[in-house]
């Protein structure tokens, strides 16, 4: 079997916003690899705008050529290989958008291997015996106010959901903390006790700051405060842990790759570890993470939305804690792909379909991709 033809599409796709139920654009990238026996497997990259258009370029011009005419049944191979070539040994060039390439052609590839041997990706990572795992709900997203917020949260409560993610402000690019902190406050009022709540930093406070939010945060019982710095310096979470002991602290690696996240596993900067096969290098460094997280007796979860990937790597490993179910990249999902897998109280089931069980939509792929060749046309923003 041969790599006989890839595709790297910008895709504009429409969503309806909950609560607002008001149409708005998000973008991603689609790869799509198919083998010379017609077996096709697919992997997205989920940064928009611009920086897509980047991951696109290293796509189209460094890693298709490099792979085409491969067997793609060895994905650990190609990885290193192509990190090696396009590095030249230079171990910072596979991160950022090199990284994002990588990632969504490592999942397209394991999307083949599935196919090819009849498995889902979950069980050919080492299956942990569930089909079923634990996810959470990222609905806070900063288009908002704060009565539609709470709407959002209620809605989600009645469905039977438990667990409910912020995506954090960072006002004032993380100068004011106040905001951040009243919508945490707010949506421990509207869930009640017994749900738990995590708010994403989104690698946007420094040190000094994310103090303050931890300690004002604290008396609300978070269940972690996810990528709280800037940089994801592992020196300086380490001072976050200490200094506010009782407020839990996730992240995964700032380069997309099993060194960075080695740094902080090693050096104690976390408490919960993060991955994404999205952009930490697909399933076949993020199975390494995993491993070496369980090491440390760390559970993990994955950030960076679209569960339809990343919840198999959770399935995969016994530490797999929650995968995350982000609005927009679930509607976006729904969209892209056919009969797609849904939650259900706080519960994510894994479809048997082998490799990750994604069928295109392929009417929607054609719009979505004209639609995002007008917005190249028209300029990004």
């Amino acid at each position: 079997m041969k790599i006989a033809k890839i595709e790297a599409k910008y895709l504009l796709v429409s969503v309806q916003i909950p609560v607002r139920d008001k149409p708005m654009e998000s973008g991603a990238l689609l790869v799509t690899i198919e083998t010379d026996t017609g077996i096709r497997g697919v992997g997205m990259a989920r940064e928009h705008d611009r920086y897509c258009l980047a991951v696109r370029e290293q796509l189209e011009h460094n890693i298709i050529p490099f792979i085409m005419s491969k067997d793609p049944l060895s994905p650990e191979h190609l990885w290193n290989e192509a990190a090696w070539d396009l590095s030249r040994g230079d171990y910072r060039v596979p991160s950022g958008a090199v990284s994002r390439a990588i990632s969504a052609v490592d999942q397209a590839l394991w999307d083949i291997r599935g196919q090819a041997y009849g498995q889902p990706v979950y069980r050919l990572l080492g299956g942990s015996s569930r089909d079923e795992i634990d996810i959470y709900m990222t609905f806070g997203l900063n288009i908002y106010t704060p009565e539609e917020e709470a709407e959002a949260a209620r809605r989600l409560l009645a469905q039977g959901h438990t667990v409910f993610k912020l995506q954090g402000l960072a006002a004032d690019r993380g100068k004011n903390v106040s905001h951040d902190v009243a919508r945490v406050k707010a949506l421990r009022e509207t869930v009640g006790d017994s749900a738990k709540i995590i708010l994403d930093g989104r690698n946007e406070y420094d040190l000094y700051h994310a103090k303050e939010v931890a300690r004002r945060i604290e008396p609300y019982d978070v269940a972690y405060f996810d990528e709280p710095m800037l940089a994801k310096d592992p020196q300086a979470m380490v001072e976050l842990r200490r200094s506010c002991p009782r407020v839990p602290i996730a992240a995964r690696g700032f380069g997309g790759n099993i060194r960075s996240n080695r740094d902080l596993i090693a050096q104690g900067a976390v408490d919960i570890m993060g991955s994404s096969v999205m952009d930490g290098g697909g399933f076949t460094q993020s199975i390494k993470v995993a491993h070496m997280a369980e090491m440390y007796q760390l559970q993990l979860v994955t950030g960076g939305g679209w569960h339809s990937q990343n919840a198999h790597l959770i399935a995969a490993v016994n530490n797999g804690w929650m995968t995350e179910h982000h609005a927009i990249a679930a509607l976006m999902c729904d969209q892209l792909f056919v009969d797609t897998i849904k939650p259900l109280k706080g519960k994510l089931r894994l479809s048997d379909k082998p490799g990750l069980g994604l069928q295109l939509n392929e009417a929607a792929v054609r719009e979505a991709t004209e639609r995002g060749r007008a917005a190249e046309r028209s300029g990004l923003k």
